[in-house]
């Protein structure tokens, strides 16, 4: 069975519709992928109306409904797959970024400053004692001392910084088309500020302290070599630090 419609009243690649060929499940003429998907089913219907044939308007229904449905399913497809995709880059304790979500993060903004000519400066960070906690007081306590480190990195950042957590006691923080000397005051004032507010936890107070350590960068650098010289310099600053109490 065939039939033919105006051409006048829609485009002239779907002016005849065979029955026989009518999309199945996971399956769509290409315009149908379009935004005018809407506008093209009113137009269709439009059409058949004017031509009075309930015949050919039952069947067009039925085609353009398999059609919806398919294009339903793959959106509904794609909302999966992005959220999949989200959880993959999250990490589950902070709900920070994680480091595939970091290293996915940076190569990103190593290329832009490539390309831009901007640069920035990467910060490693450190918390301090997390083994003295989780030894004293147990691991809960030690993730708890995670998240707290992490809601004041997530604080402490500007609009269009970036912060992770890339294992276990280690974070970064990415500070686009910051200077050392800018990003040093920066993570100072972040890191006093965690000094300032100690962890409440099973009635005690624990000081949860971060080092840093900073390098520039202007996208010829390469990323692990980037993490190397921000550990380097975390290092030192840790070493400079009077050791903390854990409560």
């Amino acid at each position: 069975m065939s039939f033919a419609l105006p051409a006048k009243d829609f485009p002239a690649d779907l002016a005849e519709w065979r029955a026989d060929h009518a999309p199945g499940f996971g399956q769509m003429p290409p315009a149908h992928a379009s935004a005018g998907f809407a506008s093209l089913v009113l137009r269709l219907r439009l059409a058949l109306r004017r031509d009075g044939d309930t015949a050919r308007l039952a069947l067009l229904d039925q085609i353009l409904d398999v059609a919806a449905e398919s294009e339903q399913r793959l959106a509904d497809q794609d909302q999966r797959i992005q959220a999949l995709e989200q959880l993959s880059f999250t990490d589950e304790l902070t709900s920070l970024p994680n480091r595939r979500g970091f290293e996915h993060h940076m190569q990103r903004e190593l290329t832009r400053s490539r390309n831009e000519r901007r640069g920035g400066v990467l910060g490693f960070l450190d918390l301090d004692g997390l083994k003295g906690i989780n030894d004293s007081l147990g691991h809960a306590a030690g993730d708890a001392a995670l998240r707290h480190a992490a809601q004041h990195l997530r604080q402490g950042i500007r609009a269009g910084d970036f912060a992770a957590r890339l294992h276990g006691d280690e974070f970064a923080v990415v500070l686009p088309g910051s200077t050392e000397t800018v990003a040093r005051q920066q993570l100072a004032a972040l890191c006093a500020g965690i000094d300032d507010e100690p962890l409440l936890w099973g009635g005690q107070r624990l000081k949860v302290g971060l080092s840093f350590g900073l390098v520039a960068y202007d996208g010829q650098h390469d990323l692990a070599e980037l993490l190397r010289a921000s550990d380097r310099a975390m290092y030192l600053h840790k070493q400079s630090r009077r050791a903390r109490p854990v409560a």
